[in-house]
């Protein structure tokens, strides 16, 4: 590989480390579902490159690519994403694998979706729900992916701003896959899955470098995540991930 000799990386048996290590920024999402540690384990094995991972949500990190904070990051598709790479600011952008997501509820379902297929039917009962007293909708994290994925199914409601309702009332909510299926066994068993197969319920895992801060294994990195040894990782025994 003729491009290595000049990054100063050893073509045989891996690459040797460049004079700065790699800060590779990586949404929680990520880390938490297992992904990153393989992710880390084959990049050490495969490369012989360690980086240092930095862990920040989604939007926190796209900020950070922004400004060259980072010169790579592993973020969760977001709005954010595409305007920094319109402008330019962001580039060598590409879809890893996606991960399923689901609308849980609680069982005596308050707001009656009974088997509604269509999340954002789904969250208009709830909503109207939550205007009756009966339930109420809880939001992620600001700054999460999930929280953007909300914000995409509210907009096409037209959805008006609610107060905040009393944290007593039973709540539908967002959750990877990742997360439900970690869920202790008791908090389970008081909910259930009310919407999963609509093609809108998913999140992807994207990696993007910053345009002001280039890293000499930045793009060979990226190369290697969308490789068979990268996409190996992604579809592991158990992952809740799949391919892109």
């Amino acid at each position: 590989m003729t491009g290595m000799a000049g990054l100063g990386l050893a073509p045989a048996t891996g690459w040797a480390q460049p004079a700065l290590p790699l800060r590779l920024g990586v949404d929680g999402l990520i880390q938490d579902s297992g992904l990153a540690g393989r992710w880390k384990t084959a990049m050490a094995r495969d490369l012989g490159l360690s980086a240092e991972w930095v862990r920040a949500p989604s939007g926190s990190l796209l900020k950070q690519l922004e400004s060259g904070a980072l010169p790579v990051g592993l973020f969760l598709s977001s709005p954010l994403a595409d305007q920094l790479e319109r402008q330019g600011l962001i580039h060598d952008r590409h879809t890893l694998a996606r991960t399923q997501v689901l609308l849980v509820g609680p069982q005596e379902d308050p707001a009656g979706l009974k088997g509604e297929p269509d999340a954002v039917r789904a969250l208009a009962q709830i909503l109207a729900g939550q205007s009756a007293g009966a339930c109420r909708w809880q939001p992620a994290d600001q700054d999460s992916a999930l929280n953007n994925l909300a914000d995409s199914l509210m907009a096409s409601l037209g959805a008006r701003k609610l107060p905040a309702p009393p944290s007593s009332l039973p709540s539908y909510q967002l959750m990877t896959q990742a997360d439900w299926q970690t869920l202790p066994r008791d908090a389970r068993k008081a909910l259930k899955v009310m919407v999963d197969a609509d093609p809108r319920l998913w999140l992807t895992c994207q990696v993007a470098r910053s345009f002001r801060t280039p890293h000499p294994a930045g793009k060979l990195l990226v190369q290697w995540l969308q490789g068979p040894l990268g996409r190996k990782a992604v579809v592991a025994a158990g992952s809740t991930w799949q391919g892109a």
